[in-house]
């Protein structure tokens, strides 16, 4: 199991300074204090139901999975079991629901306030011009892990290596990126201190992975958007559950839309649900009832 390695809950991870992690200078964005209180609350019901609980790993558990992940996405505070099936499956069912929410609204809400878009926000952002295309990269200690070499050798050709800007992950320190940048001869790298919000805005295609939440901003500001991922490593990622159908969905807004206003879907936000109490205890009923219909499945 990997995942955290200074807190080992939300709460923790944003008031750490990521200092700890990097030397530079930027913090969390304010928006996930938002999120603190349905934290609390999810960790109450998870200790009352005996169900283990963690924040932000990835893992392969069983179908009768051990542990209930949570973390965030675009916003949001998110939940999942820690198997792969097990958290499509609840991404199925939520869509399959068709209610209508005010999730999507609630990000471009986000998008149009100066910072909100952003997971991160720094002292200052620097200029940089963007390309045509935008390569969003994961964090060094899983580039390898998870991007698929051919296919940002694919995405060079044809856009042309002029056309195509790098984007790293804002606190991530690795020689993999080096590594990546010798193996492909030079590639154009965005400023460290770059706005990825504005990048992606600037931008007319724009690559993500499995491990990103710019899946769905990209998708919402209207970009062309593919994905880089090794097909194997598609079931360890804490967003995969959501970014799957993202990639793979004829109308991924719509999708997502639908989707996240079903309890089961696990997308949690309080100034969104109006009873995210309500949402969260709905999850856990339907999650764990599911659970439950592989405890013999497989013996």
């Amino acid at each position: 199991m990997m995942g955290s390695d200074i807190k080992s809950h939300l709460l923790g991870e944003i008031e750490t300074p990521i200092e700890a992690k990097s030397n530079i200078p930027i913090a969390w964005s304010e928006k996930y204090h938002e999120l603190v209180e349905a934290e609390e609350y999810l960790k109450e019901q998870l200790e009352k139901r005996d169900i283990e609980s963690a924040f932000d790993v990835t893992a392969v558990e069983p179908l009768y999975f051990k542990t209930l992940n949570y973390t965030t996405y675009a916003g949001f505070l998110i939940i999942h079991p820690l198997n792969f099936e097990q958290a499509l499956r609840q991404m199925q069912d939520a869509y399959a629901d068709n209610l209508e929410g005010k999730h999507i609204e609630y990000i471009k809400q986000n998008l149009e306030q100066s910072g909100r878009g952003n997971k991160y926000r720094f002292p200052q952002y620097k200029h940089c011009m963007a390309k045509d295309a935008l390569v969003v990269l994961p964090g060094g200690n899983k580039l390898k892990k998870h991007m698929c070499i051919g296919k940002i050798e694919r995405i060079l050709k044809k856009h042309g290596k002029k056309n195509v800007l790098f984007k790293k992950h804002p606190i991530s320190i690795d020689d993999a990126y080096k590594e990546l940048d010798e193996y492909l001869g030079g590639v154009k790298w965005a400023n460290a201190f770059s706005d990825l919000q504005t990048l992606m805005t600037r931008s007319k295609y724009v690559y993500s992975s499995m491990i990103s939440e710019t899946a769905l901003i990209a998708n919402i500001l209207g970009k062309k958007v593919d994905h880089f991922d090794l097909f194997q490593n598609r079931n360890t990622t804490s967003f995969g559950h959501i970014n799957y159908y993202l990639f793979s969905h004829p109308d991924p807004v719509g999708w997502a839309s639908q989707a996240f206003a079903s309890p089961k879907s696990g997308v949690i936000h309080p100034n969104v649900d109006k009873n995210w109490k309500g949402k969260i205890d709905s999850y856990l009923d339907y999650i764990l009832q599911l659970r439950e219909f592989y405890k013999y499945a497989y013996v």
